[in-house]
């Protein structure tokens, strides 16, 4: 699955031939028409993906909601933006109730049956997190000896980010949130991002600032089918 860089009118664009989608990320109102036209012509049968977050967006820019509408895009995402220092963490205390490990191969299995029921629409697939492993480092909780839970954490050069993190309650969305930033931070890593859905029940932010998360911005992601 390799992506490469193009550009369009000085815009990048990251296209994925093998998967038969583009990203364009932050895209302004002054050149979304321009771009959109070559995309529709060159890349047809394609996903198009338009990614705002504002922590890249030049200032005072805003998301060309009117021409996202004119395209028919959906939105897909709608994301706030949290990060944590290092410095600012404190790992707290947890019953020994609940089993977390680091998911290994003879594990996978399992937990790709529980992601893909549980997650059947999502991009990340475990067929392709499977071919990407050297990028995730996924955390499983179990409970009563079943799996009721998990966090994926993307772990690169540039970035340390949760991905997914799939609970029941507050109590296991706290321990497993907890244990990808300790596990994180002990291989040396200074931050750790985070988003969670706008929508997302206001608890689960509450727990992420109680754990040194502070909110940064806004993500939203659109999709379209060409």
């Amino acid at each position: 699955m390799e992506t490469t860089i193009i550009k369009i009118e000085g815009v990048k664009l990251l296209l994925t031939e093998s998967e038969k989608n583009i990203q364009i990320n932050d895209i302004s109102e002054e050149k979304f028409e321009l771009v959109w036209e070559r995309v529709v012509a060159d890349y047809p049968k394609y996903e198009v993906f338009f990614c705002f977050n504002s922590e890249r967006m030049a200032h005072n820019q805003k998301v060309p909601s009117e021409y996202l509408s004119k395209v028919n895009a959906n939105r897909i995402d709608d994301m706030l933006n949290f990060k944590l220092n290092a410095d600012d963490f404190t790992f707290p205390e947890f019953g020994n109730e609940l089993e977390i490990t680091l998911l290994t191969e003879e594990k996978f299995d399992e937990f790709a049956t529980f992601h893909d029921s549980r997650n059947p629409d999502m991009f990340w697939t475990s067929d392709r997190i499977k071919k990407r492993a050297d990028i995730w480092q996924i955390h499983t909780l179990k409970k009563n000896e079943q799996l009721a839970g998990y966090i994926m954490t993307m772990i690169t050069d540039r970035n340390t980010e949760i991905f997914v993190i799939e609970s029941d309650c507050d109590t296991i969305f706290e321990v497993l949130l907890a244990t990808a930033c300790q596990s994180a931070f002990v291989i040396g890593k200074k931050e750790m991002l985070y988003m969670i859905e706008r929508a997302e029940p206001t608890n689960q932010q509450q727990i992420a600032k109680d754990l040194g998360f502070k909110e940064t911005g806004f993500y939203q992601g659109f999709q379209v089918f060409l």
